[in-house]
């Protein structure tokens, strides 16, 4: 008897899952600030773009389709795009949606523990109000995910288009750590830069991070 095939997880539940300490359950301190708001927007507009909802290029973001995705996340995206025409700066784009992925998270995080993939505990204690943690039942699906990136990064395997995604996510919030270890990093550093840089939505969440370095992404989304 063969077993329930798993589905594909969005690269939003894939860079969720590397964010997560496996043994607290939360995610990593070491997070820079708006990294993971900003790589979970982006990870939204991957998925549009190979649902071919979207075309990128180095500078601009074009709105292809604006029907329903069946998707309430994806479908939100889109309305965030449509607002600001069929064709913008991709950086802005990118900026508009990192403003509304911080309330997307507990919900990628609610369908992970759907999937069976999380669990939810909570930490309280007494009458002390503790955090809430989510722990892998098995952690399968996160080994895979680094198995795929170690792959790519260790070996002269070519990436092909998702594998040039998730390591762009990895990027943007500097997770390496979490997936290689002692010299391995200082070896492979460049190479993460390379094949993250061959995506344009992974060109511009750096380059959006970059920006809030100077102003809130705030005014920079405001210029949308």
């Amino acid at each position: 008897m063969t077993g329930k095939k798993t589905a594909m997880l969005r690269f939003a539940e894939e860079i969720i899952l590397l964010a997560l300490n496996d043994e607290t359950g939360k995610l990593h301190r070491n997070l820079e600030p708006k990294s993971l708001e900003c790589a979970v927007a982006g990870a939204m507009l991957m998925e549009l773009a190979f649902m071919n909802r979207i075309d990128t290029d180095v500078e601009n973001l074009m709105l292809l389709n604006t029907d329903s995705t069946g998707d309430p996340l994806l479908d939100e995206v889109i309305s965030t795009l449509s607002s600001m025409g069929k064709k913008m700066p991709l950086v802005l784009a990118v900026a508009k949606v990192t403003l509304k992925a911080s309330g997307m998270e507990q919900r990628i995080l609610a369908g992970l523990i759907h999937k069976g993939i999380l669990e939810e505990k909570d930490s309280s204690f007494l009458w002390i109000k503790g955090e809430r943690t989510y722990p892998m039942i098995d952690g399968k699906d996160e080994v895979e995910v680094r198995t795929r990136i170690r792959k790519i990064i260790l070996t002269d395997t070519l990436p092909d288009p998702r594998d040039v995604a998730i390591i762009s996510l990895m990027e943007t919030c500097k997770l390496h750590r979490t997936v290689f270890i002692g010299e391995e990093l200082s070896r492979c550093r460049n190479k993460i830069k390379q094949v993250a840089a061959m995506d344009f939505i992974g060109q511009a969440m750096l380059r959006a991070l970059e920006l809030a370095q100077e102003n809130p992404l705030e005014e920079l989304a405001h210029e949308a």
